[in-house]
């Protein structure tokens, strides 16, 4: 089984659509999605429809994508929402509509998805993964909506009785989800980079390099995993977007170049790989076709007795 793994990155996901579209591409097809954060919002549209159009259109779709599109309203919005104690800097309503209009097809349920996709969050009372996608029944825009609601940019997501977060806090890269459900080849497009200076004293700035700084400390845990599943004999193709931008949170204007960046990478690191092993897979072939003779000798009526 093939599983894609898909990381969190806020507003550089745009690097994962693009290094998605180089697997694509190449004919790496997953039997299993797998996504948290930014990575669910990558992940789950392509699990309706795992084409390489469909891949082809969220490149698109990202270098459409913009701040209101996300992150609507403006300083005194924000600064009335923090008055106001409301819990975050943004609401979900608009949010909510851009993520309805890129679920290819009128999907709306884990049911309508073509190969199964599984979705994290966080439960915020005790810091627990909640999975969705085992539930066929479970709506595609709550699992969206609960896996990106990261503090304190969205809101946390009630469902259920519990208030959720976003999965990143927990998994930013939940590779282990992928080994429960059998996965021996992973390609985990994984969104780093270093925790560089502020630029600036912005809100924006600030709030991102925070994020960063607290995301980047999972990432030893994160290799621990990678090797415990290379020791258990799985190959994890560990595809780094190193996205290097100094971006605020709320910033898309670098989704063209990201795009880029993702599918370089993507690019680079499967033209690393060992090309396959045509002497083995001849032998392989030569000894199918000597099997295929025995099998006929065998069934090959007798000679008849001579006069």
């Amino acid at each position: 089984m093939i599983a894609f793994v898909f990381s969190g990155g806020g507003n550089r996901g745009a690097a994962q659509a693009g290094a998605l579209l180089a697997l694509l591409e190449r004919n790496i097809r997953p039997d299993l999605i797998v996504g948290t954060s930014v990575g669910a919002l990558n992940g789950v549209p392509f699990a309706v429809d795992p084409s390489l159009e469909n891949a082809r259109m969220a490149v698109e779709t990202w270098k459409r994508v913009r701040r209101n599109d996300v992150f609507p309203g403006n300083p005194l919005t924000v600064g009335w929402r923090i008055l106001t104690r409301q819990g975050s800097l943004h609401g979900h309503d608009s949010f909510r509509r851009f993520v309805l209009s890129i679920l290819p097809g009128g999907a709306r349920r884990f049911g309508d998805l073509k190969i199964p996709c599984i979705v994290t969050a966080t439960v915020l009372g005790t810091g627990k993964l909640r999975l969705f996608g085992p539930d066929p029944e479970e709506r595609l825009i709550d699992a969206l909506l609960a896996s990106t609601a990261i503090p304190p940019f969205f809101p946390a997501y009630q469902y259920r009785g519990e208030w959720l977060v976003d999965g990143a806090v927990v998994a930013n890269l939940p590779l282990a989800q992928a080994f429960a459900r059998g996965a021996r080849t992973i390609y985990a497009l994984d969104i780093v980079d270093e925790v560089l200076p502020v630029n600036g004293r912005s809100l924006g700035q600030t709030l991102s390099f925070s994020l960063r700084a607290m995301l980047s400390q999972q990432e030893e845990l994160e290799r621990r995993v990678v090797a415990l599943g290379r020791r258990r004999g799985i190959t994890i193709h560990d595809i780094s977007l190193a996205a290097g931008q100094q971006l605020a949170y709320n910033d898309f204007s670098s989704s063209a170049a990201l795009i880029e960046i993702g599918y370089q990478a993507a690019t680079s690191y499967l033209d690393a790989q060992p090309a396959p092993r045509r002497a083995h897979y001849r032998r392989i072939a030569k000894a199918v076709r000597s099997a295929i003779r025995t099998v006929g000798m065998r069934r090959a009526p007798a000679a008849p007795p001579s006069a």
